[in-house]
């Protein structure tokens, strides 16, 4: 009889074994066990991740053999006890955004986990609704707590234990990066406002001498869409930097959490991942502003679940991004 000790895994929150050590290492060869997979063998005190263990640097696994039962069982799994252990910050070689996939995985994951999803939107919608009434907080607030709500969809994509505390992951680790992502994204956004606001002026000023030269045609209604028309389109791609410099916010808010990396490093591999796909990105921020315009028009909760669906869609865009090679 073997005697080496036999190992109990956890898998989807509940204890499998007992299982020799050399099936341990075929189950994290094939993808079944991950790095931050909980593991437990008889003299260790409680649970540990598999990068943790011993097994971790052990060499190829042999024919499994059935080892025997330990004289004490392993502890009991807790909810929520999963130790954090940082991923290898690395784009996924030959990448390419697909925002039709993105859109349909993230719907099939909102309507199989409907109230959980929307509820957590929810909520960090209202905290950052109140938040935004005292101004000064969203310059080092609202990163951190986005990516509080995207480190939940991300557990979700991953088929992970996710519960609502993760909603505050931002604030127990990483906050510091995530607040300079924060001042950085926020900041610039106000500079850019304040430029079209000196933009919209000059035109107010234009438009006015306008409106006194078609005073004669004030009837036509050509004249009047041309002006405008032309006003508003001018609004709209002055938007588009600042819809990528938000999205690259975004991917790098995800990243400082998934991956422990500091602001620089976090904003800089974003923008490699964003850069060669300009063009798609900004669809998908077109199409996400469209969803949301969508569900402001459904009596505006509808927002909630829009909005709830369009984070979710970007979340599979980094999973597809920076996400792990290996087989679920």
């Amino acid at each position: 009889m073997s005697t080496d000790p036999a190992w109990f895994y956890e898998s989807n929150g509940e204890r499998v074994g007992p299982v020799s050590a050399d099936e341990i290492l075929t189950h994290h060869r094939n993808g079944r066990i991950r790095e931050e997979t909980l593991v437990w063998r008889d003299g260790l005190g409680n649970w540990i991740p598999f990068s943790a263990s011993e097994l971790a640097s052990a060499g190829p696994p042999q024919v499994p053999a059935r080892p025997p039962l330990p004289a004490a069982g392993p502890p009991p799994m807790h909810a929520g006890i999963t130790p954090f252990v940082p991923r290898a910050a690395a784009l996924r070689p030959g990448f390419q955004p697909q925002l039709r996939s993105s859109f349909g995985r993230a719907w099939t994951l909102l309507t199989a986990n409907f109230w959980p999803i929307v509820g957590c939107f929810t909520l960090t919608t209202l905290i950052l609704s109140v938040a935004s009434q005292f101004f000064i907080p969203i310059f080092f607030l609202t990163y951190p707590l986005m990516a509080g709500l995207y480190w939940y969809l991300l557990g979700k994509v991953r088929g992970h234990t996710a519960t609502v505390e993760m909603l505050f992951e931002g604030f127990r680790r990483q906050f510091g990066p995530l607040a300079i992502v924060n001042l950085i994204i926020v900041g610039i956004s106000m500079v850019a406002m304040i430029v079209l606001m000196i933009v919209i002026a000059a035109g107010g000023v234009f438009m006015a001498g306008g409106l006194s030269a078609l005073e004669g045609n004030i009837e036509n209604p050509a004249a009047f869409t041309a002006l405008f028309g032309g006003f508003f389109i001018l609004i709209f791609l002055f938007s588009l930097p600042l819809m990528i410099l938000n999205l690259v916010g975004t991917f790098a808010s995800i990243l400082i959490l998934d991956c422990d990396l500091q602001a620089k490093e976090s904003m800089s591999l974003a923008w490699v991942a964003i850069r060669p796909f300009l063009f798609k990105f900004l669809i998908f921020m077109v199409a996400t502003a469209f969803l949301s315009m969508a569900g402001a028009v459904v009596f505006f909760i509808g927002m909630l679940v829009t909005g709830a669906w369009a984070s979710a869609a970007l979340v599979y865009l980094y999973e597809d991004a920076f996400g792990d090679d290996r087989p679920a």
